[in-house]
């Protein structure tokens, strides 16, 4: 493997030895295992558990030996998406880092700093024995992108402190958030009856869309591959009829879909077509050119054996056409604080029925309530088969907090800077660990990462070494 990273710094070293192991979500075992043999080469007690999160424990430094546990925390899992022209194979293959201006990449594929950085300052603090820190409860959990079920699964005996330092906030060590988003997922599924197709076949496809994390870029108005696919399939049936054979995009219900791509057969006359199909993508991209300048329509022609019956492909088009998604509340006090969104996430034609899956997300229940009964009659007028799952909880804003006092303490001895409170739209598993241990108080931090959820994912190494920083400062003052 070739060195990239500086490994006289062991957060960046194990930075590099974890983006060597496949983590994505579901498929944690093998660096769970990984995580296990650190502690038993450590000597440090450990639990392993089924679904594959890891605690290990770590005694306290001299002198901290009465001063109460702490327990830092990260997910060891990431996103797994890639360029179309990516042949990375998340399952095998190691992540190919490079740096490039101060910051990290992976060629072609997300990063995984959210949040591979938490995880590896963790490993660093247990390697390190010459900090100065209470006892230390370390909690790796996985799943936490598919709906925080590592988080869920975690057993409330087996932690003693309640002080927790959530390590998946970012800001660069000099922000923490104060309180983020509950959510929940929506599926609704179609049964297909296929028929011969006689007519000739097109292949549509959108592209070139920037994406992001669909609690973090919401707000942004970044285009939605599955609705611009709607619109153009939507504007070419004015010209004739369109019948769908298959619609495929997005793949991750916690990133705004980049890609999707929809074969029908028509019989509009091609010229019509592709000139109706220009006049649609010259509007569109117009009106994305500031989110998204490299939004690419293409229509070629393909083969088609076998098409949709009429009334499926024309309910699944409406029902994508006037599907919910994007912003629906700011926070009116705090304007830059997005309060209630959907994102219609994926779209997957599978054997003998179509899928589609929609996340919400909001502070309040009771907005996630209302989307998800909007939802629920939308699946019922286009006659959709619906199943509501993958909730968890949000973390309420506490005035209080003793922890984040320590933290402004250490960020201004280490930055010089005023500790920056956040709201953030995206879920956290410190809803979780509220919900488990009410008494507990919580704060996050972690470095700077952009485009996360996206294969523009980078990270900046320079705030990934000053909030470690700042991090062993804070369990000093603890």
């Amino acid at each position: 493997m070739k060195q990239v990273l500086d490994w006289t710094k062991a957060h960046q070293r194990y930075f590099e030895e974890m983006a060597a192991i496949p983590h994505g979500s579901f498929h944690e075992k093998a660096y769970s295992d990984y995580l296990v043999q650190f502690a038993q080469n450590h000597g440090f007690q450990y639990k392993q558990y089924e679904i594959g999160n890891v605690i290990i424990y770590k005694e306290a430094s001299r002198g901290y030996e009465d001063h109460p546990a702490v327990v830092l925390q990260a997910h060891m899992d990431m996103v797994c998406e890639k360029t179309p022209e990516s042949g990375h194979d998340f399952e095998k293959d190691p992540l190919k880092l490079y740096i490039e201006d101060g910051w990290l990449h992976a060629t072609g594929t997300t990063l995984g700093a959210d949040d591979g950085t938490g995880v590896c300052y963790m490993l660093a603090i247990l390697e390190d024995q010459t900090l100065s820190h209470p006892a230390l409860e370390c909690v790796f959990t996985v799943m936490e992108e598919i709906g925080l079920d590592g988080a869920i699964a975690l057993e409330p005996a087996d932690l003693k402190g309640r002080r927790y330092i959530n390590l998946d906030g970012g800001g660069g060590g000099a922000e923490t958030v104060i309180t983020s988003a509950g959510g929940r997922r929506w599926s609704g599924t179609r049964s297909l009856d296929r028929k011969e197709a006689k007519k000739p076949g097109y292949r549509l496809t959108i592209g070139g869309l920037e994406g992001g994390h669909s609690g973090g870029c919401i707000h942004m108005e970044k285009g939605n591959a599955l609705k611009l696919c709607a619109r153009v399939l939507k504007a070419l049936s004015a010209e004739g009829t369109i019948t769908l054979a298959s619609i495929d995009g997005g793949s991750k219900d916690n990133a705004i879909p980049r890609d999707c791509a929809a074969e029908f057969v028509t019989d509009v006359d091609e010229g019509i077509l592709r000139e109706r199909t220009e006049r649609i993508s010259g509007l569109l991209r117009e009106e994305l050119r500031y989110s998204d300048p490299g939004l690419k329509v293409v229509l070629e022609r393909t083969k088609v054996a076998a098409v949709w019956s009429q009334e499926e492909s024309d309910g699944l088009t409406d029902f994508l056409f006037v599907c919910p998604t994007g912003l629906r509340h700011r926070n009116m006090n705090r304007k830059d604080h997005t309060v209630a969104s959907e994102n219609l996430a994926v779209v997957k034609t599978e054997e003998g029925c179509v899928k589609v899956t929609v996340s919400m997300r909001s502070a309040f229940e009771s907005y996630i309530d209302e989307m998800a009964e909007e939802l629920k009659i939308l699946g019922n007028l286009y006659s959709l088969s619906q199943e509501v799952g993958g909730s968890y909880p949000a973390w309420a804003y506490e005035e209080n907090s003793g922890l984040r006092e320590k933290m402004r303490e250490a960020v201004k001895a280490c930055t010089g800077k005023d500790l920056v409170e956040k709201a953030v739209h995206g879920g956290l598993e410190c809803g979780v660990a509220k919900n488990k241990w009410p008494d507990m108080d919580i704060i996050t931090m972690g470095p700077t990462a952009e485009a996360v959820h996206s294969p523009d994912e980078r990270l900046d190494l320079r705030s990934f070494d000053s909030c470690y920083q700042v991090l062993c400062d804070l369990l000093g003052r603890l």
